[in-house]
């Protein structure tokens, strides 16, 4: 492993402790005027405080500058599973805000989650940036590319059409929905990563400055979306609950991103078994980290 896939590894935990550092913090925000409903100005009371607005800061700030080096360092197939990691700061902010302790199963979730990122960063499936070109070159990519992307806006669009219909699980549905679109945004920035020097620099061929332009839709309204309806899923339901419910999809995506849509042999053998360990360690983890319940608004 060389130097910049460990650096790689390094950032994308970062990442995501930032990530959940800033997702605790909107929480704690969001409490304060969760029984206010949309019409009684929720989001306009949001956008006004300063704990809300340090959330955004560190997650949407700091978090994403870290996940964007992860993913330019060593690609789509390990930065998602390794942001993860945040996961525990969560658990542990969240137990803290409450001046609880943590239970029996948050610690063995602490342990998976950490022998997870540990098989994660030993897989070695990383993608370069070189890779990235070759593929968006390739016809056959493209429209695998175009099936993934479809089939994930679909499923974000169906699980949040289902919300409302099923009040007892709506901030889990809305959690599952930015699920899936998070899987877009953590596909999309590597063709925007690789190609952003040659369109600022002019050298870009049309179908290049067309990916990139997608590519750049895609993670704003991704971005925007997810942000804004996270709120409403922290509305009706704990931080610690629905995050884990997001990371499903976002665990399992990266392995179709490395086998389906680049189509690349694993360095070794014993890679697959590394990945398929560390996703599934870092899934029981995340659910395992997030039992503890608060009472949700109706």
């Amino acid at each position: 492993m060389d130097f910049h896939y460990i650096t790689g590894v390094i950032l994308g935990i970062f990442g995501g402790c930032l990530t959940q550092f800033g997702q605790l913090l909107e929480k704690r925000a969001v409490n304060q005027y969760r029984v206010d409903s949309q019409e009684n100005g929720f989001f306009r009371r949001l956008v006004k405080s300063p704990v809300w607005l340090s959330g955004v800061f560190f997650g949407l700030g700091g978090g994403t500058v870290a996940y964007m080096l992860a993913q330019s360092l060593i690609g789509p197939a390990l930065t998602p599973g390794l942001m993860a990691s945040g996961l525990v700061i969560l658990a542990v902010g969240s137990v803290r805000m409450n001046r609880e302790t943590l239970n029996t199963s948050e610690i063995i979730g602490i342990v998976l989650m950490i022998l997870g990122i540990l098989a994660l960063g030993l897989s070695g499936l990383a993608i370069n940036s070189t890779q990235v070109r070759i593929t968006l070159g390739n016809r056959n990519a493209l429209e695998r590319i175009a099936v993934f992307t479809i089939s994930f806006f679909l499923m974000s669009f169906i699980t949040r059409s289902l919300a409302p219909r099923i009040k007892n699980r709506r901030g889990m549905l809305i959690a599952l929905a930015n699920g899936f679109l998070s899987c877009l945004s953590d596909f999309w920035i590597n063709p925007l990563l690789a190609l952003i020097a040659f369109v600022l620099l002019g050298h870009s061929t049309p179908s290049q400055f067309i990916i990139f332009t997608i590519a750049s839709a895609i993670l704003v309204m991704v971005a925007t979306t997810v942000t804004w309806t996270n709120q409403l899923a922290f509305k009706y339901a704990q931080a610690s609950n629905v995050v884990p419910v997001a990371q499903v999809p976002i665990q399992i995506s990266p392995i179709l991103v490395y086998f389906f849509i680049y189509a690349l042999t694993p360095p070794n053998s014993i890679s697959v078994v590394y990945i398929l360990t560390g996703t599934v360690l870092t899934i029981v983890a995340g659910f395992l980290l997030g039992r503890r319940r608060e009472d949700p608004i109706d």
